[in-house]
């Protein structure tokens, strides 16, 4: 091929690391617009079912059916047993989630986050955690737990309490509790009464960032065909 004089001539590895590379970065803009839409999703279904009102939590045949739905609890908090989720972030600062049992009048327990507490300046010295006002009910929004993921660390949980844990496994943790552990997180809904930061997002990045990721990678595989282009350009009297 001939341009201005020119002659386009690129060696096999050359192209093949060219075309690698545009590939790899077209798969991972790809890949970005496909995280979008799924935390688009997420992010409707939430807003929209924010929109509906309170009801008194029962069990569903699924649990999916539920999420991010607001719902209200009865019966009372086991302050007994506060867990700390480590490794929580509010404005960059480093702290725990806490997670205090709630004992329902049917017998189930659910775990409640009461929201965010700073670390302080120790790792070795938890921070102290009042006690939640005394309520007949609470309300909040049901997070469905799951195992997926990358997980950093296990959870051993110790009859020393309060304990913190690297992440929530139901499974794990109903060995700790005498009645049944149900699969959810409630979280405590911002305006109920609590003492803790309630700043509870569906997603830990919005759609758009992803969507700003794809069009990096997008200009990434352009970049790289124009350099591919550019760079194997001959002069015809080489």
């Amino acid at each position: 091929m001939i341009i201005f004089q020119r002659e386009f001539r690129p060696s096999a590895l050359m192209t093949l690391i060219a075309l690698s590379g545009i590939v790899l970065f077209i798969a991972l803009g790809l890949w970005q617009l496909d995280r979008a839409a799924f935390k688009q999703h997420v992010v409707d279904k939430y807003e929209a079912r924010l929109n509906a009102d309170y009801q008194l939590l029962k069990t569903p045949d699924d649990w999916s059916e539920v999420v991010y739905r607001r719902v209200i609890l009865r019966g009372q908090y086991d302050l007994s047993r506060t867990l700390l989720l480590d490794n929580q972030v509010e404005q960059g600062k480093v702290g725990y989630h806490v997670l205090t049992p709630f004992n329902l009048l049917d017998g189930s327990v659910v775990l409640v986050n009461r929201g965010w507490v700073d670390a302080g300046a120790s790792r070795s010295e938890l921070p102290r955690i009042d006690n939640p006002p005394v309520l007949d009910d609470v309300r909040g929004v049901v997070t469905l737990q799951t195992v997926e993921g990358f997980r950093m660390g296990e959870i051993e949980l110790r009859e020393q309490w309060p304990q913190v844990i690297p992440f929530v496994d139901i499974e794990v943790m109903q060995a700790n509790f005498d009645h049944r552990l149900l699969p959810i997180v409630i979280w405590l809904a911002p305006e109920q009464a609590g003492l803790f930061t309630r700043n509870w997002q569906p997603v830990w990045l919005l759609p758009e960032k992803s969507r700003a990721y794809a069009v990096q990678w997008f200009s990434f595989a352009a970049i790289a065909f124009i350099l591919f282009f550019v760079l194997n350009l001959r002069k015809l009297d080489d």
